[in-house]
């Protein structure tokens, strides 16, 4: 048959589908499509803001915590040895000879030579600091020199905290075989307990511990809200879909 029309002009091309589609429907598959791609647009705003923030909090966090809430290092086996020997009071002088950091020849029990032989596994340093402490015979005087070991005797920085955890660990043993009804006693294990807590994170208070940062709440409480936000907009397309399943199962 001929695709001309009597008039001699060509047939019209049939219409397609979409052509076929009426006007409401066309304007209602534009509006869908591009609430999607508003949809898409807002999870990756959402999901840049999050990974943003996030990543500045957690730099000023950790920048944070590593000078004021480092964890604890491990310390030698011998050092819990050592403060067993250490708690015991000192009931006779010492016999066994070792050197001071001064360079003096003092004269310690084998409970107390144990203890600075495992120091010397840490920091020579402070096997010496340590050998001078545990010389003194009084109490009042051997409670001072322990608190200096721990406050000064050993560094500040971080590659020393090795060390400074075992000082506490012995020099803390050693105040308990001290008479605690000594002031001085009781003194020195408060300054060493608040001189550990503080240089480690102990979960123990701090009074001189500064808050965290300001940039660690104004970063992370809007990366929190992005990610809740990322959660319902999942949990809304998840029940979506799970309604238009049902819907088609229904038909």
């Amino acid at each position: 048959m001929s695709s001309r029309e009597p008039s001699g002009e060509p047939a019209p091309a049939p219409e397609t589908g979409e052509e076929r589609a009426s006007p409401p429907a066309r304007a209602a598959g534009e509006r869908a499509s591009a609430g999607a791609r508003l949809g898409v647009r807002r999870v990756a705003a959402l999901l840049a803001l999050a990974l943003s923030l996030g990543a500045i909090a957690g730099v000023a966090y950790q920048r944070y915590a590593a000078v004021h809430l480092r964890a604890l290092p491990r310390v030698p086996s011998c050092v819990r040895g050592a403060r067993v020997a250490l708690r015991k009071p000192v009931a006779a002088s010492g016999t066994e000879p070792r050197q001071t950091a001064s360079g003096e020849t003092v004269y310690l029990t084998p409970g107390e030579d144990r203890a600075v032989a495992c120091a010397l596994q840490v920091d020579e340093a402070l096997a010496r600091h340590l050998a001078g402490a545990l010389a003194e015979q009084a109490p009042a005087q051997r409670a001072a020199r322990l608190s200096e070991l721990v406050r000064d005797r050993v560094p500040a920085d971080p590659a020393h905290d090795r060390a400074a955890s075992a000082a506490y660990m012995m020099a803390s043993a050693a105040l308990r075989g001290l008479p605690d009804d000594v002031p001085e006693v009781r003194a020195a294990a408060e300054e060493l307990d608040r001189h550990h807590t503080c240089r480690f994170d102990t979960r123990r208070p701090c009074p001189t511990r500064p808050p965290l940062p300001a940039l660690v709440w104004l970063t992370g409480f809007p990366a929190a809200l992005s990610l809740l936000g990322l959660l319902w907009i999942g949990l809304a397309a998840s029940a979506a879909r799970t309604r238009r399943w049902k819907a088609r199962r229904g038909r």
